[in-house]
């Protein structure tokens, strides 16, 4: 039977990485559970903590959203105005909306569509008949970090939301 302290010819063996090694397995499993469990929870893309709702003041204009996401992988915004009784619906997005990401599909498609001042407006006119409008919009990330948006609707409060874009 061989010693522990026993030396075996033609292999070095260091003190510092052995107890380095005997550390990273002890918590390295648990490491690891946490990495995967903050995946399924969504912190790193879609899951039931990266799903997000926000109302503006008045309770007529929400928006839900995915608060994380990656870069280049399309998600979906979707927002709706309730119980609103109007000829015209403008709905404006700022913020880094423009700046840091590229729209690719709005359904319903507006009647008009516009862009100033870093704003982007979906004009939809002749809903009266409708209680609530919803509008999808799928848009890719093109650029990784924090973005702050702006939503609003006509001239009343805007929501003001953000998203974190993992590279």
């Amino acid at each position: 039977m061989v010693s522990e302290k026993e030396k075996l010819p033609g292999i070095k063996e260091s003190e510092l990485f052995l107890n380095f090694e005997c550390a990273a397995r002890k918590i390295g499993l648990g490491i690891l559970l946490l990495i995967i469990f903050a995946a399924l929870a969504g912190i790193f893309s879609t899951g039931y903590l990266s799903r997000a709702e926000k109302t503006n003041a008045q309770q007529n204009l929400t928006v839900v959203y995915e608060r994380f996401g990656r870069l280049q992988t399309e998600f979906r915004l979707k927002i709706t105005a309730h119980s609103r009784v109007a000829n015209k619906y403008v709905f404006s997005l700022g913020g880094d909306f423009t700046s840091s990401l590229e729209t690719n599909t709005i359904w319903p498609q507006p009647d008009s569509m516009y862009s100033k001042d870093d704003r982007l407006f979906l004009v939809y006119n002749n809903l009266k008949s409708m209680e609530n409008i919803s509008i999808w919009l799928y848009v890719t990330p093109t650029a990784p970090g924090k973005l702050n948006h702006a939503l609003q609707l006509n001239s009343e409060p805007e929501i003001r939301f953000w998203q974190f874009i993992y590279p």
